[in-house]
């Protein structure tokens, strides 16, 4: 069967004046008599039969012509069919009279038989690896909220996760349909908007607690009653209204990203430790939402919802944020009870107890939070076994960064101390990491004499290193991939440099790396700097290596 495509109109109403209704689809195709074939409809909105040659040969849902009341079902099965002729002529009812649309929320595919089934189960596992991160990371933010519930951050952004996490779980392959088979077509699709309205007031919340200075108390207000109020449209109104107060809600998402976009901005201005890396995430991630908004409305054609992957790169930047924020505040903690015990005799004694049950806390915190990274890398790496090369570079640079940070954790595990961390180690577990998730790839490493960092600086020169050596793989072959040499020198007046030669002059990336598509920064150099600078270090990039000073700590 020759490979073809055909305009068909996604949504119906707009040619009947009415979405209650019931339409005929006719097709006629050329086929192989005896050949199996298999058609997808990707996931009609409404009730539907299929015939082929006359013959029913699928359905979902129940077609009542006589009440004009249709029900649908949430399932919707692959068919497969074997041509007896060498034309077969196919017809498809769709009844509608529970969604705001009549038509298609992707475009049908017919296929030899086993290609479609193969594809959503790659489909199914791609969106089962994105849940079960979304999960994972909402129970590391409830860890950290436990370990400290002062900061209301980690539980607003836990909320957010799994919020998210119910949604992708009713759309694409609808895995919740395959947990609770007899769920109806009406209460999957109340889950799918509520969890979806829900994650507004989640996300007020969480940018009012992260940045309160810099957040609206009135816009913020605004925000959370409007959310409120579509969700309560889930619960107390017909599937045929609130499906319609979809397109509102869009244009609140919209205004409440531009609102975001503001905040962060003034984040900037602030000089917020953090601020750069949060900015640049939250805008890819705005790409993706506007980009499913679009998709959504039909304005721009595509059927792969984006937004979950958007998320999972900004639940990287999140992670890397509010390690560095407990580990600052640890330090100034522990910086603080020093001047304290100077000043008092009694109240040290009291400090000293607390901070003692505090460090168990952490201890407790760090181990299992080292636990929940090295269960998402390992669930990456099961699933770069199954997928193809395009997901798989993209499962290893995301294991690869998630790496980076477990390889702190897991040095806090093994030592006494928790706020500094012995970097010659560190840095040759992560070398050990990165070799192991790249075979082509070659690193050597040249240590100096112990050297200390503070906890939030190791995590800094992790994701640096990471940064680095990724971009190398990136733009290398496997045939002409240069060794990379590491190297690191300690001075006596406790400076610190860092070597890192791959082969290649990174003078014009460096300095021409400021735009990217959409008119937005790259999360390369631009994240290095950051870094950087929150090391209070410097880089220099020369023509055959590139530098990285900062200090070592030695007073722990």
């Amino acid at each position: 069967m020759e490979q073809q495509t055909f305009a068909l109109p996604r949504f119906l109403e707009s040619y009947l004046e009415d979405p209650s209704a019931i339409v005929t689809f006719a097709l006629t195709l050329k086929t192989v008599p005896n050949k199996t074939l298999g058609l997808n409809l990707k996931q009609p909105y409404s009730a539907w039969k299929l015939y082929a040659n006359g013959k029913l040969i699928g359905a979902s849902g129940i077609l009542d012509p006589v009440s004009g009341h249709h029900i649908a079902y949430p399932d919707y099965p692959i068919i497969s069919f074997t041509p007896k002729h060498k034309t077969t002529k196919l017809l498809l009812y769709l009844g509608n009279s529970q969604h705001r649309h009549l038509g298609f929320y992707g475009v049908p595919e017919i296929a030899p038989y086993g290609m479609l089934e193969q594809h959503r189960l790659k489909a199914s596992i791609i969106e089962m690896m994105v849940v079960t991160i979304l999960v994972s990371f909402a129970v590391y933010h409830l860890g950290l909220f436990i370990a400290w519930r002062r900061d209301k951050v980690p539980f607003w952004f836990a909320m957010l996760c799994l919020s998210l996490a119910l949604r992708a779980t009713t759309t694409g392959e609808k895995i919740l349909l395959h947990l609770f088979p007899n769920i109806s077509w009406e209460m999957l699709t109340r889950i799918e908007y509520a969890s979806g309205y829900m994650a507004l007031p989640f996300f007020v919340l969480y940018f009012g607690s992260l940045y309160p200075k810099q957040t609206s108390r009135i816009a913020e207000s605004v925000y959370l009653g409007t959310g409120l109020t579509f969700l309560s449209f889930t619960f107390f109104s017909s599937t045929v209204f609130f499906t319609a107060t979809l397109p509102y809600y869009e244009l609140v998402v919209v205004t409440f990203i531009i609102y975001g976009l503001w905040i962060l901005y003034r984040s900037l201005k602030d000089k917020e430790s953090g601020s750069v890396i949060a900015f640049l995430a939250f805008s890819v991630f705005a790409v993706t939402v506007v980009h499913d908004l679009l998709m959504f409305e039909n304005i721009i054609s595509s059927s792969t919802d984006m937004l979950p992957y958007g998320f999972v790169l900004y639940l990287l930047a999140q992670a890397a944020i509010l390690l560095l924020r407990y580990a600052s505040a640890f330090r100034l903690i522990e910086t603080q009870s020093n001047n304290l015990e100077t000043i008092v005799g009694e109240r040290t004694k009291a400090l000293s107890a607390l901070l003692a049950q505090r460090d168990l806390l952490l201890r407790e915190l760090t181990h299992r939070v080292k636990n929940n990274l090295q269960f998402i890398i390992s669930l990456l790496w099961i699933q770069r076994k199954e997928a193809d090369m395009q997901t798989n570079q993209s499962l290893k640079t995301l294991e690869a960064q998630i790496q980076a940070i477990a390889a702190v954790h897991e040095s806090l595990c093994t030592q006494n101390k928790i706020s500094v961390i012995e970097i010659n180690e560190y840095i040759q577990k992560l070398i050990i990491s990165l070799e192991q998730l790249y075979p082509d790839l070659s690193v050597t490493f040249v240590p100096s004499r112990s050297i200390y960092l503070q906890t939030d600086h190791v995590i800094s020169l992790g994701l640096i290193i990471n940064e680095l050596v990724t971009n190398h793989i990136k733009y290398s072959t496997a045939s002409q991939m240069p060794t990379v040499h590491i190297s690191i020198q300690k001075n006596l007046d406790r400076n610190v440099v860092l070597h890192y030669n791959d082969g290649a002059d990174h003078r014009e990336t460096f300095e021409c790396s400021t735009v990217s598509a959409f008119g937005l920064p790259k999360l390369g150099w631009p994240m290095i700097k950051e870094f950087i600078k929150q090391m209070k270090g410097e880089i220099v990039v020369l023509h055959d290596h590139v530098e990285l000073h900062f200090s070592s700590n030695e007073s722990f």
